[in-house]
């Protein structure tokens, strides 16, 4: 018998990314001050980008040449608390930075 796996048993490369890798949330920082919406995503080598939760969009490179969703857009939407992460998913393999800067954030 074959076993049928839903979107909800399986997470794509972009949403592994934003749950695994080390990645800072930060919203009262730099260009993300006072600003709603907007939100600094701040990487493991160090550089960070602008991300507009509300319009979906991020200065990365990725998402400019690649186009869709983008693990720094998925990463904001997990420390939100505006996605789910699946019960099925290994806690000890998300990052515990996960929402921790951000005001209203999964780990506040």
């Amino acid at each position: 018998m074959a076993v049928v796996q839903t979107s909800a048993d399986v997470l794509d490369d972009v949403e592994v990314r934003a749950l695994t890798e080390c990645m800072t949330v930060l919203d009262d920082v730099g260009r993300a001050r006072d600003a709603p919406g907007l939100y600094v995503v701040v990487s493991s080598s160090g550089a960070s980008y602008l991300v507009d939760h509300r319009e979906g969009r991020c200065e990365c490179p990725s998402q400019f040449y690649r186009g869709g969703e983008c693990k720094h857009l998925a990463r904001v939407a997990y420390a939100l608390g505006d996605r789910d992460i699946p019960d099925w998913v290994n806690e000890d393999r998300v990052d515990d930075q996960l929402g921790q800067h951000v005001h209203g954030g999964q780990n506040e």
